[in-house]
């Protein structure tokens, strides 16, 4: 059976390296106690509940977020309630912002970005306090980053960026030049990762902070790291230990230390990598990090695994997996599952046995490990690791001779790899999805001496663009009335009910293929005015938005139901849309409750898009001021609940505006339209359906309960 065994691929590799990021900096367990220890005593001798008392409570918060995250919060609501029963803006603010920190510790970036915008609202109020709306942006920033999505972090660490370098805040510029560079390093642009690490480092160096030094050089090493220039990612490595030994900072010793194990794993001297993750390991076991303990078992597993130590590399994976479970990182679980599922196919028969596990039975233990991998993958969303653990998968059922399961896994493998190669950059959005080879043209875009050839070319690339959305708007449309037409003859002598089941179906999906005229061609005209005014960054955001939308809309029409993760993205691209238009009045939240899981749960495509559009245009647009609108999906019963909440001028004001006005009849035709979906899904699905519209003192509140479908 050994001999079996050597016949099986043996492909091993490592988790990335670890960022450091000045966002989510915390020291040892133990000084934490120390500092939340003393800030316990002074709150106990202040007895007046006033905004000093508010103050110690956050700082208490923040002390035991990193090690005891329930406490965290508790002390963090405490300081919410009692601010708003000082009626006090700024104290409510600061309160806000230390309930998204302690979320961010929590590992929860969803719930931290609604605190934080809550936190931004607040400090608006709060006389613009300029280093608070710099905190709340780089909050969103990072948790909008820890939740992958690296375009609209980007959007907010440039605000952050913008308000900081006009108030000549140093420090918080160099954490803005290290969320940038932490975002193009995971969007895989290393030069201008690298050229953001530079600058922070310079800002380091002038302000003396070795803990920015050390950081800064963290993350020089790990852009070095993936560009596979090992001998000065090692350079940067060391130099950042050196400080971080100085600063005897030892969460980040034992990070620092994984990533040169690390470099020393990829470049295949195993033993090195070992030593190095021993030392890490020795550190996080201290500090109580179970996440730092996890990623040094990982990689000695696999560095155990290459040396052939099968029975040390069994240990360390399964306790790396272990841990994983407990912190709930399935990211990480799904690949060390992977590596797991790899030893198992290596591993001798006599290894096997003391693990428990028959030889003979070998391929049908690596396919449970795996399937389990797969799981995984595809409940945290990850390209990268869906991509490997669908490889993996399709190797074990070839080795079984599934060939029909094998070619299937290795489809869905070839089409993820497809998918990350077209779309890795920009947030896996592509500039080719209306046909034309805009590639090419962005190349002679580059040419100084071809720009005002450029700006033809585009405003082409525009005009095409529109042509080519309208003819499949009305292709689309024409063959939904074919099919209709058809359907209609070929039933005829049907029941009553029957029919109107099948034409209210049609017309659904007729409803669905139809686009806003006005939205194409207001978005057509922005995308005209940025290039007249050579905003060539901000154009090329807007026209890659808008064509990932019109993918995203003529893809979905083709469906009665959709993922409520696929709806959701759509309506946060045409948000996004709209929010460029408005130049960016107005802040949205979406939030889901997490006992819906958005890639299970089937709703209708694009039904919120009239009221979002509503409270945008009818709410907002006309109000004096910013305006928030929150999306909120939630269970309600045996029912989904949708509730779009705005701040804006109300449903009584804005009629008195818009009274004289053609725009008007457009939002009475999308809530029509809407009212008619809600009722065939009634009159199909025999249930209660129904959409509600509340007025607000400030603003419209708006309802909608569907079926809770799922796909399985």
């Amino acid at each position: 059976m050994d001999s079996v065994a050597r016949r099986f691929y043996f492909v091993f590799g490592r988790l990335s390296a670890f960022l450091f990021l000045l966002f989510f900096i915390v020291t040892a367990t133990f000084a934490q106690q120390k500092i939340a220890d003393s800030l316990l005593q002074q709150l106990k001798a202040h007895s007046q509940k006033d905004t000093s008392y508010v103050r110690l409570l956050n700082q208490l918060s923040m002390a035991y977020a990193p090690f005891d995250n329930k406490a965290g919060m508790a002390y963090a609501n405490q300081a919410l309630l009692l601010s708003k029963s000082l009626s006090s803006s700024h104290a409510l603010a600061t309160s806000y912002l230390t309930q998204a920190r302690v979320y961010e510790f929590g590992s929860k970036p969803r719930n931290a970005i609604t605190a934080a915008m809550l936190a931004l609202n607040e400090f608006k109020r709060s006389n613009n306090d300029t280093s608070g709306l710099v905190d709340c942006y780089l909050k969103l920033s990072a948790n909008y980053y820890n939740t992958a999505n690296y375009i609209t972090a980007l959007d907010y660490v440039n605000k952050a960026l913008l308000l900081a370098q006009q108030t000549g805040d140093k420090k918080r510029v160099a954490a803005c030049y290290n969320t940038l560079g932490s975002c193009y390093t995971l969007l895989a642009d290393y030069p201008k990762a690298s050229a953001f690490y530079y600058k922070e480092l310079k800002l380091a160096d002038s302000l003396q902070n070795k803990s920015m030094i050390a950081k800064t050089t963290g993350n020089l090493g790990v852009v070095n790291y993936y560009l596979k220039n090992y001998s000065a990612s090692l350079k940067y490595y060391n130099r950042c230990l050196r400080v971080l030994e100085e600063l005897d900072d030892q969460v980040w010793v034992g990070a620092a230390l994984n990533n040169i194990g690390g470099v020393y794993l990829d470049t295949k001297d195993y033993q090195k990598a070992i030593d190095y993750n021993q030392r890490a390991l020795a550190i996080n076991l201290e500090v109580k990090s179970k996440k730092g303990e996890a990623n040094d078992l990982n990689d000695m597993g696999v560095a155990y695994g290459h040396l052939g130590r099968y029975a040390e590399a069994f240990a360390c994976l399964n306790r790396a997996i272990s841990l994983y479970d407990t912190i709930g990182s399935k990211n990480n679980s799904s690949a060390t599952l992977g590596h797991l599922s790899d030893l198992y196919l290596a591993a001798p028969g006599d290894v096997l046995r003391t693990q428990g596990i028959d030889p003979a039975k070998r391929l049908d233990k690596a396919l449970a490990v795996q399937l389990k991998a797969v799981s995984l993958a595809l409940e945290v969303r990850d390209l990268n690791t869906q991509s490997d653990q669908w490889k993996k998968l399709s190797h074990i059922y070839e080795q079984q001779k599934n060939y029909s399961a094998a070619l299937n896994s290795y489809r869905n493998y070839a089409k993820l790899t497809d998918s990350i190669r077209n779309d890795k950059k920009r947030e896996e959005i592509t500039r080719l999805n209306i046909q034309y080879d805009y590639d090419k043209k962005a190349a002679v875009l580059e040419s100084e001496n071809q720009k005002k050839q450029a700006e033809l070319s585009r405003q082409k690339v525009i005009k095409n663009a529109s042509i080519i959305v309208g003819i499949v708007l009305l292709f689309s449309a024409t063959l939904s009335f074919v099919f209709y037409s058809r359907r209609k003859d070929a039933r005829e002598k049907q029941k009553e009910a029957e029919l109107k089941a099948q034409v209210s179906e049609t017309e659904m999906k007729v409803l669905r293929a139809q686009l806003n005229p006005h939205f194409i061609f207001n978005s057509l005209n922005s995308i005209g005015d940025y290039i007249a005014r050579h905003d060539k960054e901000t154009a090329d955001l807007y026209l890659v938005r808008f064509a990932k939308l019109m993918r995203l809309i003529l893809e979905n029409s083709e469906h009665e139901t959709i993922s409520l993760a696929d709806d959701l993205k759509a309506l946060e691209l045409y948000i996004q849309l709209e929010a460029l238009r408005l130049g960016n009045k107005f802040l949205y939240y979406i939030e889901v409750d997490e006992d819906i899981d958005p890639e299970q749960t089937l709703v209708p495509p694009m039904l919120l898009q009239p009221f979002v559009e509503n409270s945008i245009w009818h709410g907002i647009s006309p109000k004096n001021g910013d305006g928030i609108i929150h999306i909120k999906v939630q269970k309600n019963g045996g029912m989904i609940e949708y509730t779009v909440q705005d701040n804006g001028v109300g449903r009584v004001r804005s009629a008195e505006l818009k009274k004289n006005k053609v725009k008007q009849g457009r939002r009475s035709f999308g809530i029509k339209v809407i009212q008619s979906r809600i009722n065939i899904i009634n009159a199909a699905k025999q249930t209660d359906a129904k959409v509600e519209l509340t007025d607000l003192d400030e603003g419209t509140k708006v309802s909608i309960k569907l079926p809770h479908d799922l796909k399985f």
